[in-house]
């Protein structure tokens, strides 16, 4: 089981390094790492010129994981959030034109989509880069639904800490979604695979409280009809038993 760590002094920086680094291998592990504790360096300065003090422990383990170059961060971050479109896309199609929903039709999606911004969309880049990230699509689907950004409302008392946790809560619902979707058609698979990034089996979302957005859950979209009046069925349908 792949878990999030949520542990680490910034959660939201080590869990942005795992979403950029998704491998359970050693050298996405050590990058994913050094992404969350190069992320704290100015954030630490900042935190030391209030007066405040990390722990002995803490800044050992950020100054240990600094280290590692982060040479190839561009790529990955066009890689992972163009994950997350497909992965909307895709999440999109199962609810509006569910006869639709694959992986190749949300690709093709994108592939349109890019060719009309004149951004960088092949569908041989978004193919592998699905293939890349996709333990962590859930995440990257629910940073795209929410436009790539986060909005605390402090006034509300609605922080970034809760922002971030609604995020996560976003994504969970996602991720259940993924696991447990099924196609009506012979030898139909979930979108995602069993195992992925999620959060700790003992972690809970935040209760709403007045005056909070409406964050949390996952809104309803739809697609321009432009964008599927020529996408194709996925697959022969389920034989009747």
């Amino acid at each position: 089981m792949l878990i999030l760590p949520l542990d680490y002094p910034e959660p939201f920086a080590a869990t942005l390094g795992v979403m950029l680094y998704p491998a359970a291998d050693d050298p996405d592990s050590r990058k994913a790492r050094a992404y969350a504790a190069q992320y704290l360096a100015e954030p630490i300065r900042q935190l030391h010129e209030t007066g405040a003090i990390l722990s002995h422990e803490e800044l050992f383990r950020i100054a240990t994981d600094a280290g590692e170059r982060l040479d190839d961060l561009d790529k990955r971050w066009w890689g992972a959030t163009v994950t997350g479109e497909i992965f909307k896309v895709f999440f999109i199609l199962a609810n509006t034109e569910p006869t639709l929903a694959s992986w190749s039709n949300a690709i093709r999606v994108a592939e349109v989509t890019a060719a009309r911004r004149k951004v960088s969309g092949a569908r041989s880049a978004l193919r592998q880069a699905l293939s890349k990230f996709k333990t962590v699509s859930h995440l990257w689907g629910a940073w795209s639904i929410r436009g790539g950004e986060f909005s605390p409302q402090p006034e509300v008392g609605y922080d970034g800490y809760a922002d971030f946790q609604s995020f996560l809560a976003e994504a969970e619902i996602l991720r259940t979604w993924g696991r447990s979707w099924r196609a009506a058609r012979d030898k139909a698979e979930p979108p995602l695979p069993e195992d992925v990034w999620q959060v700790p089996e003992d972690w809970r979302p935040l209760a709403c409280k007045p005056g909070w957005p409406e964050t949390g859950a996952i809104p309803r979209m739809t697609l321009p009809e432009d964008l599927i009046r020529d996408l194709k069925s996925a697959g022969r349908p389920r034989k009747r038993t």
